[in-house]
């Protein structure tokens, strides 16, 4: 029980809703979380530069299947 002084009244919506369980946990939220068909690789090029060196060039892709990924350039 929550006793007021004068002028403190106005807080008093607040106070009553202090013993309000959380109505949504961390685990529910990633149950929400739509999964994607998706499934992301890291896609690595090598490239030979003019001087004789190799560079390489990194990027994730998102692909539908990993029979496709030679597809990916």
């Amino acid at each position: 029980m929550f006793f007021f002084e004068v002028g403190f009244d106005i807080f008093a919506p607040q106070i009553i809703g202090v013993d309000m369980a959380k109505q949504q946990s961390f685990s529910d939220k990633l149950k929400k979380k739509k999964k994607s068909d998706f499934i992301t690789v890291k896609f690595i090029k090598s490239m030979k530069t003019a001087g004789g060196n190799y560079k390489f060039n990194e990027k994730f892709v998102q692909i539908e299947d990993l029979n496709k990924i030679a597809d990916v350039k």
